[in-house]
C-alpha cells in the first residue's frame, strides 16, 4: 500500500504563519526520508487556520529540499485561475523536477464567499469550471484547439501527473470519463464517498493516462503509541472543528489545554460523533487495520494521510509510526 501526505500548513495558537510554513518544509524532508510516495500542499485563503495560499510556490521549495518523493498540489483551485497560467507554472516545475510533479486540481473556492469574490469576481458554475479543466489538460498535452498559436511553455517531453480532486460524484464522473486518477477528500466531507467511488469505478474509461481506475483516498489520521494517546492528541483538531464549522469562528488550531477543558453542547457532541466516523485515530495496530479494511471496502490504491496536531512533535511521530508499520522505507 502506498502512503502519501497532504499537509495544509496548520497554524497553531501562539505560533506564526512563518512557523507553520517552516514546519511543512521540515515535514516534507522527513517524509522523503521515511519513504512516503507523495507530498501535497493545499490552497486556503484569508484564514487564521492555514498558512498555504500558494501551493505552486511552496512546492517549488519542497521539491528543491527533497530527492525522491513526488510533490504537488492538493490542490490548485482552478476556478480562480487561467488554465494557461496554471499549465505554464506546472510545466516549469516539471522542467525543473522531471518525473516528480503532481498537479491536483479542485473546484472549491478555498475561502469564504467574500474572499472568493475578491480572488475571482467572475466565479463560474460547476459546468464552466469543468470546461476550464478541459482547457488546462489541452495545454498540458499540447493539443489545444482554442488557438493553435497559443502553447504552454516551457514545452517539455513529460507532463505533470494530473489528478482530479473532489468530494462528490460529479468530480468522480469527470475523472472517470477522461481516464484520470481520482483523489477523494474524505477528511473534508465523506458523505458522498461510497457514491463517488462507485461512480468512478463504474464509469471509468481507459486512457493514455491510465489503463485501469486509480483511487487515492485522503483521510484524517492520528497514530500514537497507544489508543489513549491518539485520542488525547486529537482533541485540538476536534475543538477547531467545532469552533470553525459549528460556532463559525476563524481561529488557529487550539492548544490541547484549551481543548481538554472545553464543554460541548449536545449538538456539538453529535457533530463530533459524526466527524469521528470519518477519521482513523489510534495506535499502530488499529490504524493499520482500519486503513486495510477501508482499502478493501473502497478499492483504494493509495492513501493520502492528513494529520493535524497542536504539537508538531506529535505530527512527526504519527507519520513515523505509520511509515514503520507499512515498511515504507523498504519499498
Amino acid at each position: 500500500m502506498k502512503l502519501s501526505i497532504l499537509d495544509q500548513s496548520p497554524v497553531v495558537t501562539g505560533t506564526s504563519y512563518e512557523e507553520a510554513i517552516n514546519r511543512t518544509l521540515k515535514l516534507a524532508r522527513e517524509a522523503d526520508k521515511l519513504g512516503y510516495h507523495r507530498f501535497w500542499v493545499s490552497e486556503h485563503h484569508n484564514t487564521k487556520s492555514f498558512a498555504s495560499a500558494s501551493p505552486e510556490i511552496l512546492l517549488t521549495r519542497i521539491a528543491s529540499l527533497t530527492n525522491n518523493i513526488r510533490v504537488g498540489s492538493g490542490g490548485v483551485l482552478l476556478t480562480h485561475y487561467s488554465p494557461l497560467k496554471v499549465a505554464e507554472q506546472f510545466c516549469m516545475l516539471e522542467n525543473l523536477f522531471p518525473g516528480r510533479i503532481d498537479l491536483g486540481i479542485g473546484r472549491a473556492g478555498g475561502g469564504d464567499a467574500f474572499t472568493n469574490r475578491s480572488l475571482n469576481p467572475n466565479m463560474l458554475s460547476d459546468d464552466e469550471t469543468f470546461n476550464k479543466y478541459n482547457e488546462l489538460i489541452s495545454y498540458l498535452e499540447q493539443t489545444t484547439t482554442l488557438n493553435k498559436r497559443v502553447k504552454a511553455v516551457p514545452q517539455i517531453n513529460s507532463v505533470p501527473e494530473l489528478w482530479v480532486l473532489g468530494t462528490s460524484p460529479a468530480s468522480a464522473l469527470y475523472a472517470a470519463e477522461r481516464g484520470l486518477p481520482y483523489s477523494f477528500g474524505s477528511f473534508i466531507n465523506d458523505e458522498q464517498c461510497i457514491n463517488s467511488m462507485q461512480m468512478y469505478h463504474q464509469k471509468f474509461t481507459p486512457s493514455k493516462h491510465l489503463a485501469e481506475p486509480y483511487v487515492n483516498h485522503a483521510v484524517y489520521v492520528i497514530c500514537a503509541e497507544t489508543n489513549d494517546d491518539a485520542v488525547r492528541i486529537s482533541k485540538s483538531s476536534e475543538l477547531w472543528f467545532i469552533k470553525t464549522f459549528i460556532r463559525k469562528e476563524d481561529i488557529p488550531f487550539p492548544k490541547f489545554e484549551e481543548a481538554a477543558n472545553t464543554v460541548y453542547s449536545p449538538q456539538e457532541e453529535m457533530a463530533l460523533a459524526f466527524r469521528r466516523k470519518g477519521t482513523i485515530i489510534g495506535d499502530t495496530d488499529k490504524v493499520k487495520s482500519d486503513l486495510g479494511k477501508l482499502a478493501k471496502k473502497l478499492a483504494v490504491n493509495e492513501f493520502t494521510i492528513v494529520t493535524i496536531t497542536d504539537r508538531f512533535e506529535d505530527r512527526l511521530t504519527s507519520y513515523r509510526l505509520l511509515a514503520k508499520a507499512f515498511n515504507l522505507h523498504k519499498e
